[in-house]
């Protein structure tokens, strides 16, 4: 349910360039009993995470808060993100302390939601919190048993809402470059440089949780054990990219000493013993991307870099 006064497009006068059309809507986006502060809800969940509620239509427009109906016993806190659809990774994250009682408690977004669908789950939850549903039709319950991987459809409808003050209606059914603008819309993400010390005969990967495109991957050691004892991993929505499960010198000794189109050795000095591959390549992703190491060292730890330069929807 939204708010019940009619957007313009619902109205019989006044047509696609009337006043009305082209006025700011503001309202409220639910779908529940209408419970109010202080209510008890008709069912409820305690600490439970990877549930959550799917708007499928009308959430263009600037989202100006989310909502859940929950409560706590102490100071712990709930942390909800978003996405268009369930089986895609957040765009955006937000993280909220409940109330004594139960009551509504939101957190501010004011942002731009280019997107004609929304899906909010719960994903971190503190072991006193608990949050409301009911078992009411029309459901949009969604549960995902794999931390987001794949969800069902549930017979429930989690108290989740959203208030809009720029609620833009109609679709706009279109992808691809409009005005020199892609849509869906990315913004770039550079995570930096991250030291990853891999346990002997492990594995270890720097995560970056979202959907986007992956662009340009390094991997870098500073000793010449590192480097003969440490593949190369990446991993894409939670597969294993092949990048030859061969260890960074072989690389470079059996097949990269002039590099390729998407592989090659930024350094390569054995004097100051100091190695970097390099990967370009535009790689999509739903949900994760982790870059990391995998260590052939029987007896210790490696240390070894990594860096991703990714673009993440926005």
């Amino acid at each position: 349910m939204s708010t019940k006064d009619h957007p313009d497009w619902w109205r019989p006068m006044g047509g696609q360039n009337s006043q009305d059309s082209i006025l700011e809507r503001r309202s409220l986006v639910w779908n529940d009993n209408a419970v109010e502060d202080g209510d008890a809800p008709p069912a409820f969940y305690t600490c439970l995470t990877y549930k959550g509620k799917f708007y499928p239509r009308g959430c263009r427009g600037m989202i100006e808060s989310i909502w859940i109906y929950c409560r706590d016993a102490g100071a712990d806190r709930l942390t909800l993100r978003y996405s268009p659809h369930p089986g895609l990774g957040p765009v955006g994250e937000v993280t909220i302390t409940p109330l004594a009682g139960w009551s509504w408690v939101g957190a501010v977004i004011e942002e731009m939601w280019n997107y004609d669908s929304l899906f909010i789950w719960v994903v971190e939850c503190d072991a006193g919190t608990d949050w409301a549903y009911d078992a009411v039709q029309p459901y949009d319950g969604h549960w995902s048993q794999d931390t987001g991987a794949t969800w069902e459809d549930m017979a429930v409808r989690p108290f989740i809402r959203v208030v809009y003050t720029g609620e833009t209606p109609g679709d706009v059914p279109v992808s691809g470059i409009v005005n020199n603008i892609e849509i869906p819309s990315l913004t770039p993400l550079a995570t930096g440089l991250t030291t990853l010390n891999v346990p002997a005969m492990g594995t270890l990967t720097h995560l970056i949780e979202g959907v986007g495109y992956f662009k340009l991957g390094i991997w870098h050691v500073g000793n010449d054990l590192s480097r003969d004892r440490l593949r190369p991993v990446l991993r894409v929505d939670g597969n294993r990219h092949d990048l030859g499960n061969i260890v960074l010198g072989d690389y470079y000794l059996g097949y990269l000493q002039r590099g390729t189109g998407d592989f090659w050795f930024g350094q390569y000095d054995a004097a100051t013993h100091q190695y970097t591959l390099l990967l370009k390549l535009r790689i999509p992703f739903r949900r994760t991307l982790e870059i990391g190491w995998e260590s052939t060292d029987p007896g210790a730890v490696r240390g070894g870099s990594v860096w991703a330069s990714v673009e993440l929807l926005a």
